[in-house]
């Protein structure tokens, strides 16, 4: 999946908002307070509420510019990414990347069919909240 949205707000903005919800999610996670300069590299272990556990991995941060992570479980393997182009002081293009390779054929025959049907909505949600992102920045 693919999402490209022009957002009026600073990168450095939308960065921070980035990587304070990444923050937020590693202390929640872990009960360790890091900083974004302890980022690259780290991995931590996830739960979710499904009794599923994952790992994640932060393997780009390019400060103002780009985010990206691996989440790894015993399904398979799911890369996100966010990278940001700046138009001018106040204007940013987000281009938001996901991709998964699921550890096996029945894996990969289920995340191709609920692909199709929840990827219009998650597409839908996700451009919600780039919008909410660029409201609080008026705000």
């Amino acid at each position: 999946m693919e999402i490209k949205q022009t957002l009026n707000i600073p990168a450095s903005y939308f960065y921070q908002k980035v990587i304070d919800s990444v923050l937020f999610d590693i202390r929640k996670q872990t009960g360790q307070t890091m900083t974004a300069a302890q980022l690259m590299n780290y991995a931590y272990d996830k739960s979710f509420g499904n009794n599923g556990k994952a790992t994640i991995k932060v393997t780009q941060l390019i400060k103002d510019q780009s985010y990206h992570y691996e989440t790894s479980s015993p399904r398979g393997t799911y890369q996100a990414s966010y990278d940001i182009f700046a138009n001018n002081a106040d204007s940013i293009q987000v281009i938001y990347r996901e991709s998964a390779k699921a550890s096996g054929k029945l894996q990969q025959a289920n995340d191709a069919f609920m692909g199709v049907i929840m990827g219009f909505m998650r597409k839908r949600g996700f451009k919600k909240m780039l919008k909410q992102i660029e409201k609080s920045y008026t705000e």
